[in-house]
């Protein structure tokens, strides 16, 4: 009986998983969107961004990591804060991302052609 109830949480448990991974799968961009952005780009950054979305890796993952790490490098973090961990959504046309840093989020401006810091 114990077995039988342990098995049951389990299923239950995977199947809730499940539908956050599916939400998080539909919320890529559309390939037009990603095309116009790549397009945008000046032509040492898309060449980059072109190199590394290869084998699974999706261009606006790719975006978004070469940003974060063009953020980090800008070292816009103070001693004693926490490390900027993700970037949550980007607004092009603003130029602005949205970066997880810690339990919080935060606005920061990047130039759109290079995905650096604009200062």
């Amino acid at each position: 009986m114990l077995r039988r109830t342990a098995l049951a949480a389990a299923f239950l448990a995977a199947s809730f998983a499940a539908p956050s991974v599916q939400a998080q799968e539909l919320a890529a961009p559309s390939s037009a969107w990603v095309r116009a952005v790549i397009d945008g780009l000046n032509p040492a950054t898309r060449a980059d961004v072109e190199r590394r979305a290869t084998g699974g890796n999706h261009p606006y993952e790719v975006l978004r990591v070469i940003l974060l790490n063009n953020l980090q490098l800008a070292n816009l973090v103070q001693p004693g804060q926490p490390p900027m961990s993700e970037v949550v959504a980007l607004d092009f046309i603003r130029e602005t991302a949205v970066i997880r840093q810690g339990d919080g989020l935060r606005v920061v401006p990047f130039n759109r052609a290079d995905l650096t810091v604009k200062r």
